[in-house]
């Protein structure tokens, strides 16, 4: 957007919105993003406790999401179908998974919300040892559904936790 005011159409709606654009925008945006942290939180205590299916249901069906890493931990994916494979995967492969929200940061606008999630994951692995990571979520958000998710964690925890489950796992007969 240059100073004479909005490049293209396109970038007229978010500037009307724009906090230095009139007395009351600022609240506006403010009310907006504190609702919509306030949503993350509460998605994410229901998905840190193993209720996965709720970030399955607010994907779109053509959710973008890549996870950071080398296969088969690391993914690059279209769809919710497909997204809802993964992580029901992920919950499998770490049963007790539990993951806590620490921090999160909100800008934007409801037809293009980006929101910047941290993350604690932590588990019991089969052989008795815990597993601890971190991770930073960056998604996209329209109209409440989540369009982008991208996911960086160590992947190196994962896959030592990943081996371990795997060592353990009892023969199928």
């Amino acid at each position: 957007m240059g100073p004479a005011g909005p490049r293209s159409a396109r970038d007229a709606p978010e500037q009307a919105l724009r906090d230095d654009r009139g007395p009351g925008a600022s609240r506006l945006s403010g009310m907006y993003h504190a609702i919509t942290r306030a949503r993350v939180r509460a998605l994410w205590r229901r998905i840190g406790t193993g209720e996965y299916q709720v970030a399955v249901a607010t994907a779109a069906p053509d959710l973008e999401f890549h996870f950071a890493g080398p296969p088969p931990i690391g993914v690059h994916l279209r769809g919710r179908d497909a997204f809802a494979d993964w992580v029901r995967g992920v919950f499998e492969l770490l049963p007790g998974l539990r993951i806590t929200l620490t921090d999160v940061v909100v800008t934007g606008w409801p037809w293009r919300t980006t929101a910047v999630v941290k993350l604690r994951l932590t588990a019991r692995l089969a052989d008795g040892s815990v597993y601890e990571n971190q991770a930073m979520q960056w998604l996209r958000l329209r109209w409440g559904r989540m369009v982008y998710d991208d996911v960086i964690e160590d992947t190196h925890a994962l896959v030592a936790a990943r081996e371990v489950q795997i060592r353990q796992a009892p023969a199928a007969t």
